[in-house]
């Protein structure tokens, strides 16, 4: 007679709605829970706050004065910036100091993203700030809109800077973003209002398969080559200040970090380690992952992949939820051939191709190694309802009907296999136990 079974019920956010699964308990040996952190008591107070008092540089008034045209850089859709709340606050501070709305422009830093709609631009600012200044969107495909200036180093290579015309023509440029780990820059927020934001494709080529290329994914490590290269693009074009807010996944205000590109942003990166890491005991045989909150498309769900990858045994199994509605990716069709190819292969291609192909998009190719080394490692089981068959088996992986399914594959190939669950794969840091 076999002993009884205890089960326990998981659930995983899933675009606007949960998917369920039930696991046995005594297998499971973490299931991503967050640190409780307290959010800040008043979002405005602590936001003109931190405008005067900054954490690092000068307040923005300083800044201000004197300056004749002002240009705000503002992440897009696939960021959860309360930007609606920041930008009638900032716009006051700096009308104070002299600039009126009439000389502030905003512009939609969206690195290589699709062009946000009328409607997503209006859920993003809020219809007052758009009644109030002018919007435009960078567009890395416009090679008008771009200038380019003198090479800087990243990881060995030689990367000219393609910046959008509209930050050199400013003479003061504020940054605002997030804070949560990233697979390439270790961690969102700072200097990525700028590069990828406001970059053209070559520059953001050669920040980005600088982390490609390095011994590991660099998820929580700022001090790598494609931040730092980022950052000296933010210093080389101007960004004058930048305000960062790290926060839950559901929009828990934690604390906002404001002025020098890089200092500030090592303040945020701390709060982010406490407020985004999970503890891992031990990496585990099965993975079950959200890719939530970055759902969009495949292009920001693999992220939820990045974090499994540091959870997961080698040999394991990583069981991948992400609804990706809008697809594989905006953009970059050379994705499904790198995506083909192993991860030496790909490694070898990248580091011969030359950054200004563009035909080769070795931004893709950044995206496509990190899912091949994710795939040596562990392999991967989707459910989705965005993506074809098609597109599973071109990124290597298994698809499945429903969570129950997969689930239930993944355990019946490792027979007592131990599982871990991240429910907010898409921006959370695993911390396995005696590696930090």
């Amino acid at each position: 007679m076999t002993g009884h079974i205890d089960n326990s019920l998981i659930e995983l956010p899933y675009g606007t709605r949960t998917l369920q699964a039930t696991v046995p308990t005594n297998r499971v040996c973490f299931t991503g829970e967050f640190e409780e952190m307290r959010a800040i008591d008043d979002f405005v107070q602590t936001l003109r706050w931190r405008l005067e008092r900054p954490t690092a540089g000068p307040a923005l008034s300083e800044i201000a004065k004197g300056r004749n045209k002002a240009l705000v850089l503002v992440d897009d859709n696939t960021r959860p910036t309360p930007v609606h709340k920041i930008l009638p606050e900032l716009f006051d501070c700096l009308n104070a100091a002299g600039l009126p709305d009439s000389r502030i422009e905003i512009l939609i830093a969206g690195g290589t993203h699709r062009l946000m709609t009328d409607a997503e631009l209006l859920r993003k600012v809020g219809e007052k700030v758009a009644r109030r200044v002018r919007i435009s969107q960078h567009d890395f495909r416009d090679q008008d809109a771009m200038v380019r200036l003198e090479p800087i180093s990243v990881g060995g290579r030689l990367v000219p800077i393609e910046i959008n015309r509209k930050v050199l023509e400013a003479d003061l440029v504020v940054g605002l973003g997030s804070i949560f780990p990233h697979s390439d820059a270790g961690f969102t927020g700072g200097a990525k209002i700028v590069q990828p934001g406001v970059c053209g494709p070559t520059t953001t080529a050669g920040t980005h398969i600088a982390a490609a290329l390095l011994d590991d994914i660099p998820l929580g490590v700022p001090e790598n080559p494609c931040r730092l290269g980022m950052e000296r693009v933010a210093r080389a074009v101007g960004l004058d200040f930048i305000i960062n807010v790290v926060q839950s996944p559901g929009g828990v205000v934690f604390d906002i970090v404001s002025g020098d590109v890089v200092q500030a942003h090592r303040s945020g990166v701390e709060i982010s380690r406490r407020a985004h890491g999970v503890h891992v005991p031990k990496a585990v045989d099965v993975v079950i992952v959200s890719s939530s909150p970055e759902d969009i498309d495949w292009w920001q769900a693999e992220k939820a992949l990045v974090a499994a990858y540091f959870a997961v045994r080698p040999g394991g199994i990583i069981v991948l939820a992400a609804e990706c509605r809008e697809g594989l990716v905006h953009n970059h069709p050379q994705l499904a051939h790198w995506a083909a190819m192993e991860f030496t292969e790909a490694c070898e291609r990248a580091r011969r191709t030359d950054l200004s192909d563009m035909g080769a998009d070795l931004i893709a190719a950044d995206v496509a190694i990190a899912n091949a080394r994710i795939r040596e490692k562990a392999s991967i089981i989707i459910v989705t309802d965005g993506l074809s068959n098609h597109d599973c088996s071109v990124l290597g992986y298994e698809r499945m009907p429903d969570l129950q399914r997969a689930v239930d594959v993944a355990l019946d190939r490792i027979p007592q296999g131990t599982i871990g669950i991240l429910p907010y794969g898409g921006v959370c840091l695993p911390i396995l136990a005696g590696a930090m």
